[in-house]
């Protein structure tokens, strides 16, 4: 017995162990293959490097608020 679920394609009901869908052509595997649902790509969910402290900006004074 398969694992049944829904199409990510078209969403009707399939067995994810027999392969893509019938109806569209989604494919379980292609869309495991690719880490976390696409979305491990190189610096997602990372934050940017801009080289400071990681505080708040500086002011119109210069300082960094509270």
């Amino acid at each position: 017995m398969g694992m049944t679920g829904e199409c990510l394609g078209c969403g009707i009901d399939i067995d994810y162990q027999e392969g893509e869908c019938p109806e569209c052509g989604w494919d379980p595997a292609a869309f495991r293959k690719r880490g976390r649902h696409g979305l491990s790509k190189e610096g997602h969910g990372e934050p940017e490097d801009t080289g400071g402290s990681g505080g708040p900006p500086p002011g119109p004074d210069g300082l960094r608020g509270i």
